[in-house]
């Protein structure tokens, strides 16, 4: 297909004098436009709608016309051609990069396949050995929480035993406060009455200190007589 517009394109024509009035004859597009251009200028002037004066101007005007929209026609009719020419090979291009990748695609295929097959074959060998790791783990799982159960347990138990060892401790130095309030013959004062509030507290739930809550205030100050 050739791109290149030459003027036989616009007209190839030329006036053939054999017949009884010379006529333009020729296959450009300008000549098969003038020819429809021509034939339909007589028509109006046959049926009286042209006269003189009007006929030179129609035809001028027509002429013009047509020697314009030829040479568009001409000019977009080859660039139409290249745009084609260039998608055609365009698209033998793409199905030249088609039929490569249609082979590529097969070869990658067929590695994914082998590598699919090998891959069946090691988690068939490894599916043994995974059950067995899998029943170790649940296993270590087991006794782990065993573990955590029985240092929860243990922890309530030295709790509680912490407590209790507070709660006697605690019995032991009130009863020792009242017996020596008794022996001294006084009426606690303000601090007193708070140490034996705090002792109570320890024998209760076992959360006080009863070192700290077991002495006496000495001054004479903190006690009344009876």
């Amino acid at each position: 297909m050739s791109n290149e517009i030459t003027f036989e394109d616009f007209s190839n024509g030329d006036v053939d004098r054999s017949g009884e009035l010379p006529e333009w004859v020729g296959t450009g597009v300008f000549d098969e436009l003038m020819k429809a251009v021509n034939g339909n200028i007589a028509v109006q002037f046959e049926a009286g709608r042209l006269t003189g004066p009007d006929y030179a101007n129609v035809y001028l005007g027509s002429l013009q016309s047509a020697m314009s929209e030829s040479m568009k026609y001409v000019l977009n009719k080859k660039s139409l051609e290249k745009t084609l020419e260039v998608q055609d090979i365009k698209i033998a291009m793409d199905e030249v990069q088609l039929a490569e990748n249609a082979e590529k695609w097969s070869l990658q295929k067929q590695v994914l396949d082998n590598q699919l097959e090998m891959s069946n074959i090691d988690v068939a060998y490894k599916e043994k050995n995974v059950v067995k790791d899998m029943e170790i783990k649940d296993k270590q799982i087991e006794s782990a929480n065993a573990d955590i159960a029985f240092n929860e347990s243990k922890k309530i138990i030295m709790e509680n035993t912490r407590k209790d060892n507070v709660r006697s401790k605690a019995a032991e130095q009130f009863a020792e406060f009242m017996k020596y309030i008794s022996a001294a013959n006084v009426v606690p004062g303000a601090t007193d009455f708070q140490n034996m509030r705090d002792l109570v507290t320890a024998m209760n739930d076992g959360m006080a200190d009863p070192d700290a809550k077991a002495t006496l205030t000495s001054s004479d100050v903190d006690y009344v007589k009876p």
